[in-house]
């Protein structure tokens, strides 16, 4: 990659982290005023405040990571298998980490165990499918001819 465009990016990240310093920590203040929707109304927005928070709090340390990976000379390298990061890819995702095809690689190995853990459980370093389960899968109140909602408890597994 071109010193021009590594420099392009320090840029970025250096203006993202001082926009950061002036926002950060800002939430809504607290009012105990008002009838019990105020209220309700009130602490969902700060719930959603403080998420929106710690997703700010991982973009920045992704942020700071980049910066130091140009630092050290190893930004745009994928750090599993060392290739360059497309400068396409890092456009649309200054803080990849990985290449696209790590990236992929890393996604399919995300779903695959999502999909498992659906289906099963880990149980000792065993996976136990849904049939082991005394009595099976109890059905709560929103359950619908097509759609169940499904739940179990710790209890309900067969050891």
């Amino acid at each position: 990659m071109e010193k021009a465009q590594i420099e392009n990016f320090k840029q970025l990240f250096i203006d993202i982290l001082s926009e950061e310093d002036i926002t950060e920590g800002k939430l809504l203040p607290q009012n105990d005023q008002g009838d019990e929707m105020d209220q309700l109304l009130q602490e969902k927005e700060n719930q959603l405040g403080f998420r929106l928070q710690a997703r700010n709090a991982i973009y920045l340390k992704k942020v700071r990571k980049a910066l130091q990976r140009i630092e050290d000379g190893c930004f745009g390298e994928c750090e599993d298998c060392g290739a360059q990061i497309s400068t396409q890819r890092l456009i649309a995702r200054p803080t990849a980490e990985l290449c696209i095809a790590c990236k992929e690689d890393s996604e399919r190995g995300e779903n695959q165990t999502i999909h498992k853990n659906r289906h099963s459980i880990m149980n000792d370093g065993r996976v136990l499918p849904i049939s082991q389960f005394r009595g099976g899968l109890n059905k709560d109140e929103t359950s619908h001819e097509n759609f169940h909602v499904a739940h179990m408890d710790y209890q309900d597994v067969v050891v």
